[in-house]
């Protein structure tokens, strides 16, 4: 159970933030369970996202980042505690906005993706810089995703299945899209290339919480970008009985609470930390 609990996270704000051709409702069971701890929870949609393909690929990793960026000045005007997170992509935008942010309180990075190299991912990394030379490729070639869709859950791979369908059509779902164009996996990797830049300057605690069995993002990826922050209380989680997924998998109350637990015990020793130098 949280440190703290009954709505004493109070004047805490979470910014949780999907991964690339998501929308906010995979985060929904994690933002419930941080507002029932009394936290200021923001998950916007990112800019491009939650319509077609042709909105998210005119737009940049650039535009990802500032529309999460303003919602995170939104919050950080109203809580003193403001802590940064997202799943897969959106844990790359996180963690540019902790490196670049001194007030953010604290990082959570799940299912952290620097590259797509899982199981079930296609083989044509080595192939998206040609995208930089010839634009057409990038919104022509596109990699529509198949079961189980980074989650072990079978019902909802069930649901999933036929948004795809939708999806073939170019059209957005509850689910988000599950077409890929390489336009927006290549602004990725120029995203990916800044976090590698900057994750340097993340100062604050940070938790990183992967699947053992993630079959879009290996373990690979948690290492890594463990290793570069310079975080001095840092932790990595790990997982069994779920996918990439995690905010929705079968894991995911297992996943609110390891969140939840952190942000408590964050909040407790800043908290007290406060106190302490008041009373001097």
């Amino acid at each position: 159970m949280s440190d703290l609990d009954n709505n004493q996270l109070s004047n805490v704000g979470i910014l949780l933030l999907h991964g690339l051709t998501g929308v906010p409702a995979e985060m929904r069971p994690l933002a419930k369970h941080l507002e029932k701890l009394g936290c200021e929870v923001s998950v916007p949609m990112l800019s491009g996202h939650g319509a077609g393909h042709k909105e998210l690929l005119a737009t940049t990793w650039q535009d990802w980042v500032e529309g999460a960026r303003a919602n995170l000045n939104d919050l950080l005007s109203r809580n003193s505690h403001v802590f940064v997170g997202g799943l897969s992509m959106g844990s790359s935008i996180a963690c540019i906005l902790a490196a670049d942010e001194p007030r953010v309180a604290g990082f959570i990075s799940l299912s952290t993706t620097l590259r797509y190299d899982g199981e079930t991912v296609p083989l044509t990394e080595v192939l998206l810089p040609l995208v930089d030379l010839f634009p057409f490729l990038g919104t022509n070639c596109y990699w529509t995703e198949s079961p189980p869709y980074g989650l072990k859950d079978e019902r909802l791979q069930r649901i999933i299945t036929r948004s795809v369908e939708r999806a073939k059509n170019g059209e957005t779902s509850d689910f988000g899209l599950f077409r890929t164009y390489a336009g927006s996996v290549r602004q990725m990797c120029h995203l990916v290339t800044e976090v590698r830049r900057k994750a340097q300057f993340v100062t604050c605690p940070t938790v990183v919480i992967h699947s053992l069995e993630d079959t879009m993002t290996s373990i690979d990826n948690a290492a890594e970008i463990y290793s570069r922050l310079r975080s001095k209380d840092k932790v990595i989680q790990y997982l069994n009985e779920c996918d990439h997924v995690l905010t929705l998998d079968l894991k995911k109350d297992k996943v609110a609470q390891m969140v939840g637990d952190f942000i408590s015990r964050i909040v407790t020793g800043r908290k007290k930390v406060e106190q302490e130098c008041s009373m001097v």
